[in-house]
């Protein structure tokens, strides 16, 4: 008996529960068709020594199907990182490529920062509620009880206060 039949018959017999596995890692019926018919060549292009060595070969046949789904994933996921044909390469900037304008950046961060850390509990509450986006003006006056006429006011306190000590106009 040639390996290559009885991987096809192993594969044959359980095709409708190995497409259904694979489509639940891949969540796509025609990617989970890929990975089968590569499941076999895989399979089938063994060596008469590595076929000796499987003991159970239905078990085998899954994690072989696992396996090139999860390759089939890491290659989707790559590709779907780097698609360089769309990208014109005068639209690549590099931010960090001015070594000066990083530091003063990060000068100001901390300048900032340190600023904030002079401010009331409430006022750094207030701002980082405001600056992380999670709750919007309206939001910060019902959870601390105050008008958001006053959420509004203490903002452009803390923002002058920044600017005026940190000398940024």
């Amino acid at each position: 008996m040639f390996y290559s039949n009885k991987w096809s018959e192993i594969i044959h017999k359980n095709q409708f529960k190995l497409l259904a596995f694979l489509n639940s890692i891949l969540h796509c019926p025609y990617l989970a068709e890929d990975a089968l018919q590569d499941t076999f060549i895989r399979l089938a292009a063994m060596s008469k020594q590595q076929n000796k060595d499987v003991k159970n070969a239905n078990s085998f046949t899954y994690q072989v199907a696992r396996n090139i789904a999860i390759d089939m994933l890491r290659k989707k996921k790559r590709d779907a990182l780097i698609d360089i044909e769309g990208v014109s390469l005068n639209d690549i900037h590099d931010n960090n490529s001015d070594i000066e304008e990083y530091h003063l950046n990060k000068q100001l961060s901390k300048s900032i920062k340190d600023t904030l850390g002079k401010l009331s509990a409430r006022h750094q509450n207030i701002i980082s509620f405001y600056r992380d986006g999670r709750f919007k003006q309206k939001e910060i006056a019902s959870v601390y009880k105050i008008s958001p006429t006053l959420v509004n006011f203490i903002i452009k306190e803390t923002i002058h206060t920044c600017k005026t000590e940190g000398n940024y106009n």
